[in-house]
């Protein structure tokens, strides 16, 4: 699947478009629903009115390329729910915290929207944010979905108020090793981003491919976000001698080093973090990473389930593309279902009972359902429900991550980041 470019620009369109002008990083968009509820405190909203749903996720910052796109599937959710007559008989209302792509904006946009907001759950979380409110998620018993947040930190810490419905990143840094062997590649440089969501895969990556494929790494370089130049990390990682790289960056930082890389002439096989699989990198000026010499592994959409083929119609109709995995836009759909379905199931928006109905709806036995009026009215029927959705089969673990994720190999083909491949993890490399 490919997508064209979203520049800077259009995230501030958009932004505009979409959310009322806040000053402290939450706005609010009706996408369909009522007047916005005036009770805060613990995210217990309020009975009257529409039913409030949090939008947590990088709108500025390193995660700015995948809001509009983002966007665009949560948006689409909530106009699902409501054409289907909402939750409990009330509309739903997105709510939109800014988390400024960092774990402080995470921290800071999580308060506004749980304590002043008083959303009822919230969707959108990313790695970084989703590792710096852990404890506060439990604590405040706050339904939260992660759809692109692939911290090792989530294998074993969820499934009671916060799932994972993408891979993990400890299998993002698996294939990584694998996509090594399989190319023959004995020595690598790693130059890895001191943040959550870059360090994690990378880690995994180091140990499968030393322990595991018995390869070494040649250097591993680790660097601060936000800098103007990384020249002196790139020269030295290349004066190691690599037979291929690893990358793990924000696309900022990222395409700072592709761009020096490539004005200093040096040539590389690169395998790269999901972070960078975003038109800002495949569209990189005077940057040629075309016919596999970047690679990366990123969870894929089951684009043969009814529930992505009415998605995407909908998904190209608002913006005139096509869904891409590398973007998670498909994920960020199926997360407003699975909350607006949980609080049916559960007959209340009290997070412990929502909460509780999560996994029930997204594991089997039940109906086979592929949106959200067919699942309302299965419930309605006194019937279990399988929720499967427009990214994928959701069934989760004890620990809220996706029991059988599937990925695919992402190249950049004629400027666009492609998937060319699904990916079969090899057991046999797991740490």
């Amino acid at each position: 699947m490919r997508h064209k470019l979203w520049t800077i620009g259009i995230v501030l369109a958009m932004v505009l478009a979409a959310c009322g002008g806040s000053d402290d990083g939450a706005d609010t968009t009706s996408a369909g629903g009522g007047e916005t509820a005036t009770t805060a405190g613990g995210g217990g909203g309020s009975d009257e009115g529409p039913i409030k749903l949090g939008f947590m996720i990088g709108v500025t910052g390193d995660y700015a390329p995948y809001y509009p796109p983002s966007e665009a599937g949560a948006v689409i959710a909530i106009e699902e729910i409501n054409a289907a007559g909402g939750v409990l008989g009330r509309q739903v209302e997105l709510v939109i915290g800014d988390n400024l792509s960092t774990a402080e904006g995470a921290v800071q946009a999580f308060n506004k929207l749980v304590d002043v907001d008083a959303v009822v759950a919230i969707g959108g979380t990313e790695s970084d944010g989703a590792v710096a409110n852990l404890q506060s998620i439990k604590d405040r018993k706050i339904p939260t979905l992660c759809p692109a947040c692939g911290t090792d930190v989530l294998d074993d810490a969820g499934g009671d108020y916060i799932w994972r419905i993408t891979g993990s990143d400890s299998d993002g840094g698996l294939i990584a090793a694998q996509f090594a062997r399989d190319n023959g590649f004995t020595k690598v440089a790693m130059l890895v981003q001191n943040t959550e969501g870059a360090a994690g895969p990378a880690e995994v990556f180091k140990t499968v491919f030393t322990d595991k494929v018995g390869g070494e790494i040649v250097a591993d370089i680790r660097f601060e976000p936000g800098q103007a130049s990384y020249q002196t990390q790139v020269d030295e990682v290349f004066a190691a001698e690599p037979d291929a790289i690893y990358l793990a960056a924000g696309f900022e930082a990222g395409g700072i080093i592709f761009q020096e890389a490539a004005r200093r002439g040096y040539e590389a096989n690169w395998f790269v973090s999901p972070d960078l699989v975003v038109p800002e990198i495949s569209g990189l000026e005077g940057v040629d990473l075309s016919n596999g010499i970047a690679r990366a592994a990123i969870a894929a959409y089951d684009t043969a389930s009814p529930a992505y083929e009415s998605y995407a119609a909908r998904y190209e109709e608002r913006t005139g593309e096509a869904p891409s995995s590398g973007l998670y836009d498909a994920n960020q759909y199926d997360q407003y279902i699975i909350l607006a379905l949980a609080m049916t199931a559960a007959g209340t928006t009290d997070g412990e009972a929502v909460a509780a109905k999560v996994a029930e709806i997204l594991n089997g036995p039940g109906t086979v359902v592929y949106s959200y009026a067919d699942g309302v009215a299965a419930l309605a029927a006194g019937e279990d429900i399988d929720y499967h959705g427009a990214s994928s089969g959701l069934d989760v673990n004890e620990f809220g991550n996706l029991a059988s994720p599937v990925f695919g190999e992402q190249q950049i083909i004629d400027g666009e980041w492609t998937q060319v491949a699904e990916v079969a993890l090899d057991e046999s490399l797991r740490p």
